[in-house]
């Protein structure tokens, strides 16, 4: 799936619940935005909290993920990078680091949870950029202006 923007730009799309091609703001967006889109999904259930997903509830997701896969194969997209961790965050950034993109997209969740995520992974996803581009140490004091781009 390449989308109309420059060419050699990658761009991760970050599913979480929203695992649909259709009316999906992120994905539409990337595909606008950018050159090669890198559909992503990253399992930690911890975050939840004590709602740990049942048996149905995975099975339910496993089945939900081979369907989006094949739609986003069906769009030309890249096969879904899918990675199980504790912390959604860390794993995301890995798969942008790994992946050499230079976007991030992501739909916005409602709830406590949900929202922090949004705010952590947004914040750690321009620090990351910066800290690329700039190539500054971290012992050196720097002012990072954030843009929160995620679609409601």
């Amino acid at each position: 799936m390449s989308g109309a923007g420059e060419a050699g730009v990658r761009t991760v799309v970050w599913f979480r619940r929203d695992l649909r091609v259709e009316d999906n703001p992120a994905l539409a967006a990337a595909a606008r935005a950018a050159g090669e889109v890198v559909p992503a999904y990253v399992w930690a259930p911890e975050e939840d909290g004590p709602y740990f997903p049942g048996r149905v509830s995975r099975w339910w997701l496993s089945q939900s993920l081979k369907h989006l896969d094949a739609s986003l194969r069906r769009l030309g997209a890249t096969c879904l990078v899918t990675r199980r961790s504790a912390d959604a965050v860390v794993a995301l950034l890995d798969i942008v680091r790994s992946t050499g993109a230079t976007h991030l997209f992501f739909n916005h969740l409602y709830g406590s949870i949900p929202l922090t995520l949004d705010v952590v992974a947004t914040f750690c996803y321009m620090l990351l950029l910066f800290l690329q581009r700039t190539n500054i140490q971290s012992s050196t004091r720097v002012r990072v202006k954030i843009a929160l781009l995620c679609f409601p």
